[in-house]
């Protein structure tokens, strides 16, 4: 697995763990968005209902201009 030294602050952060997770997923991208659910052989597919370009968290979250 690859280690990523500039994300040691964030476990050193005082947040709760589940903050620390999930930003740590974000920074990673396995977060279950369209094109990690269609990696896996999941249903639907990987582009974004609401702006029709490809489904990534980093999308989900900052880019999406309707979420």
């Amino acid at each position: 697995m690859l280690v990523l030294p500039w994300l040691s602050p964030l476990w050193k952060a005082s947040l709760p763990l589940k903050i620390k997770i999930f930003v740590w997923q974000l920074l990673r991208d396995p977060l279950p968005s369209g094109a990690e659910v269609l990696k896996c052989h999941g249903p639907g597919n990987d582009i974004c209902p609401l702006c029709h370009v490809p489904e990534t968290g980093t999308h989900i979250l900052f880019s999406c201009v309707a979420a």
